[in-house]
């Protein structure tokens, strides 16, 4: 409690900090990934941006430093003076990651981490992260960067907007910045699949009871293995990072876990057809306009032990809805075949969410924040 007290006592000293409208500082909230790295990594500066990135640990600050760019550990000497200093604060999800008790006055830009399917921030109404979100004095005591208005949210979608945002982070329409994620940007300008062999990726999300379903029936792997060698394509796995498993990868000729930590964007870009469940990286993966299935063995389970679903979004339709193994391998095969059933109602969902972007790179979006 007395740390949360500091906090608030440095944020409003914060704010008699002089702040240089060319210095930005950016930050994660899982490693140098996702919107925050794109946007970082965009070549497009006519503006002499002097652009920092605040690393959470020394293997991230390692990494980001051999890339040739600023960046400084979180915490230390130079990362807190150039937050100090900064007008611009852009991070994926928390600007805790870079240190809300230095940003007052600065110009806070979220660029959140995707599309939501399952509720978020002051949306949540359901499981223990209500607490954290309730708008209690406690809450407010006990999570000051909560609190912390953000001053403009990325939003692609207008949609998206009426569904989520305008709740979740209690914002309005002109704290919108209506252009493509940096991370959906990137995914598209990557080269086309030319696989040899066709590729499926299984990308499951993370379950919250832990269960075991890779040691089950309803993902036996000796069947798809089977499958896969007879129809001449591969099965890669990228597993959520907390999901653990003692299978021997080495097992299966056709089937590839790969590594649940790399850039999740080089597998999409790879994949002929992904396969998830109640993961939103089938927006993602929509940018591409690729066959999507959804194998939901577990639904009701599921749904009784996650976060509640945004009724506006739980019945959208951009691929078959599989609950067992033999169906999936039926619809899987179809797919090799070229039957490609969900086409026409991707093409609606792509539209929805204003996913047909012409943008090669984030010139757009570096403009506008320039100028705010």
């Amino acid at each position: 409690m007395i740390d949360k007290l500091l906090k608030r006592l440095i944020y409003s000293i914060s704010g008699l900090s002089k702040r240089n409208p060319k210095k930005w500082v950016f930050a994660s909230h899982n490693r140098f990934s996702d919107n925050s790295r794109y946007l970082f990594e965009d070549k497009y500066n006519p503006y002499g941006i002097r652009k920092i990135w605040v690393a959470k640990n020394k293997n991230e600050y390692n990494y980001v430093s051999s890339l040739g760019y600023e960046c400084y550990i979180k915490g230390s000497y130079k990362a807190f003076i150039h937050s100090l200093t900064a007008k611009y604060f852009i991070y994926t999800c928390y600007i805790s990651d870079i240190g809300f008790q230095y940003s007052k006055n600065a110009i806070a830009i979220n660029l959140w981490h995707g599309f939501p399917l399952k509720k978020i921030e002051f949306d949540i109404k359901k499981g223990p992260l209500t607490q954290k979100f309730n708008s209690s004095i406690k809450s407010k005591i006990k999570h000051p960067e909560i609190y912390r208005s953000v001053d403009y949210i990325l939003c692609p979608s207008d949609f998206v907007y009426s569904y989520s945002y305008k709740t979740a982070f209690r914002v309005s329409q002109t704290q919108i910045l209506r252009f493509p994620y940096p991370r959906s940007i990137y995914l598209k300008s990557l080269p086309s699949s030319k696989n040899a062999k066709y590729v499926f990726l299984y990308a499951p999300t993370w379950r919250d009871n832990k269960v075991d379903f890779l040691n089950s029936d309803y993902l036996d792997l000796n069947k798809i293995n089977s499958f896969c060698k007879k129809n001449d394509c591969l099965f890669k796995i990228k597993l959520h990072p907390n999901t653990k498993h003692n299978i021997n990868v080495n097992t299966y000729d056709n089937i590839i876990f790969v590594d649940t930590f790399a850039d999740t964007n080089t597998y999409l870009a790879e994949a002929d057809c992904l396969i998830t469940d109640y993961s939103s990286i089938f927006f993602d993966f929509l940018v591409l306009d690729r066959p999507i299935l959804f194998y939901v063995f577990d639904e009701d389970t599921y749904k009784l032990q996650s976060r509640e679903i945004y009724s506006e979004v739980e019945d959208i339709v951009v691929g078959e809805k599989l609950y067992n193994l033999d169906s999936l391998l039926n619809m899987m095969l179809n797919n090799l075949v070229g039957n490609d059933k969900s086409s026409e109602q991707r093409k609606n969902t792509i539209k929805l969410f204003n996913l047909s972007f012409n943008d090669t790179d984030n010139k757009r979006l570096i403009d506008t924040i320039n100028h705010l």
